[in-house]
């Protein structure tokens, strides 16, 4: 039998945000490089490696006084563990502990981990379970950031971009956007609604949609005259989305011509 490959099928971006959960307060911290191609059938089995922490605060979360010394722990697991093809897609931090999670082939068990952790754990006692998850729930549902969380994710990066051409970004604009919704009578009714907000330019056709779930969809494309900062775009953003989810549908983010002083 051919040994697991100890490389990532994907290049690595790893990136961290907080959130509140009905627990309390959470820190992710997630390789969303791993979205490509989760979930990877050939890594069915979640590992989480759950590292107590030593002096959280009160709310449970990480110290900053701790944080290089249980980095230092995972990159040591990490690195220990690798070799049997267990991959790394991120931690999630709450209540007290910093759970590592890995996935990995069926054919590697607890046997073969728990003496490789507990060599590499440190001053820390760390707990390990296995799950079968095929599906890779704990990333894409537990770790992956909300649609929301998403799309302010994606303004950054486009916002980041205009500014970077020399983009007025307070300066109004046409900004287009795109929705997507499983059902024609959905999309009518969210036209309705974001026309009461003073959006135009309603136009709707069925297209494929390819990913995890591929079928037709119903596509809602439409327009208003918004400025394009960080804080307006983000509002605008909560805006459309919280109308789009409530009807099922799905948000797919803005777009605009670079406006600048050449322009």
């Amino acid at each position: 039998m051919n040994a697991p490959s100890s490389e990532k099928p994907w290049s690595e971006s790893f990136e961290d945000y907080f959130r509140w959960s009905t627990q309390g307060p959470q820190t992710v911290w997630i390789d969303l490089g791993a979205n490509r191609l989760a979930p990877m059938a050939s890594h069915p089995v979640l590992w989480q490696l759950s590292l107590p922490l030593k002096n959280p605060m009160s709310n449970g979360l990480r110290d900053s006084d701790e944080k290089d010394a249980v980095f230092a722990v995972q990159d040591a697991l990490e690195a220990c563990l690798r070799p049997l093809g267990l991959l790394l897609v991120g931690h999630l931090v709450a209540q007290g502990a910093q759970v590592v999670c890995l996935y990995g082939p069926k054919s590697v068990t607890a046997e073969q981990v728990r003496p490789l952790v507990q060599a590499h754990q440190g001053a820390y006692d760390v707990g390990v379970a296995r799950t079968r998850d095929p599906h890779w729930t704990a990333y894409l549902r537990t770790l992956f950031p909300s649609p929301l969380q998403w799309q302010v994710r994606m303004n950054r990066q486009r916002v980041a971009l205009l500014r970077a051409e020399g983009d007025l970004l307070d300066v109004a604009r046409k900004v287009d956007h795109r929705a997507y919704f499983p059902w024609e009578p959905l999309a009518k009714d969210v036209e309705a609604r974001l026309r009461d907000l003073g959006f135009q330019g309603f136009r709707w056709q069925l297209v494929p949609v390819a990913g995890r779930m591929p079928g037709l969809r119903y596509r809602l494309d439409f327009h208003r005259v918004d400025t394009v900062d960080d804080a307006r775009v983000d509002a605008v953003a909560e805006e459309i989305h919280d109308i789009v989810e409530a009807h099922y549908g799905t948000y797919d983010g803005w777009d605009c011509l670079l406006l600048s002083e050449d322009f």
